[in-house]
């Protein structure tokens, strides 16, 4: 065989080799679920969803010793969580894709969700048989001019017992904390006190609103 031809047989197969190992030393996982819509009282305002695109495309790396090269996608699950349950949580969203808004009046505020962390732990050795995940998430709302009215970071955990393979319970895990993250937002997004302060405004100005409306209706008649 020639040289060259043996020179380039070799490097074809150094670059085979290497992607086998390469592949061989890599866990890849991604999050999908359906996530169950909650059960509250919409909140009586209009509110604008600014989904940013690095939640749409979320992917988090982490290289453990003596383990692999980990991938998590987390995108479609954001998304699968968040859409649905803005959707309950409010009167009324409206996609956006900035703020401040342009058209100020349309909307009472807007909604951002972004990832804060992503942390998972798995096991090893014999002794534990549990993936763990901790996601923090942080969701700031605006009014519709960009002034912040709070940046509420909200965390979510997830336990599960190591079964066939690691990559299933690590998704397994993320998707509980996921899970706790959608249902503390249900239920506690209303109860800051920043939140709380700022529904309020919204409620008096649209009864403030109305009232102006009904006097200068009765005025003229």
């Amino acid at each position: 065989m020639p040289i060259l031809s043996r020179i380039q047989s070799v490097r074809f197969w150094s670059a085979l080799a290497t992607g086998v190992v390469l592949a061989a030393c890599s866990s890849s996982v991604i999050v999908e679920s359906k996530f169950p819509s909650p059960l509250v009282e919409a909140l009586p305002v209009k509110m604008g969803i600014l989904i940013p695109e690095e939640l749409y495309n979320y992917i988090y790396t982490e290289e453990i010793r003596d383990e692999s090269l980990w991938t998590i996608a987390l995108g479609d699950a954001n998304v699968a969580m968040f859409k649905p349950l803005f959707t309950k949580m409010f009167q009324e969203t409206h996609n956006v894709d900035t703020v401040p808004l342009a058209d100020q009046a349309s909307l009472d505020g807007v909604l951002k969700p972004t990832i804060e962390k992503f942390e998972f732990d798995i096991p090893s050795n014999e002794k534990n048989k549990f993936v763990e995940v901790w996601i923090q998430y942080r969701l700031t709302l605006f009014e519709p001019d960009g002034n912040t009215v709070v940046a509420w970071p909200v965390s979510g955990y997830g336990k599960r017992e190591l079964g066939h393979s690691k990559e299933d319970a690590v998704q397994r895990a993320a998707i509980t904390a996921m899970r706790e993250v959608g249902a503390a937002i249900a239920t506690k997004f209303a109860q800051q006190p920043q939140v709380k302060t700022w529904l309020a405004e919204k409620q008096h100005g649209s009864t403030t609103g109305v009232g102006v409306a009904t006097a200068q209706s009765e005025a003229v008649n």
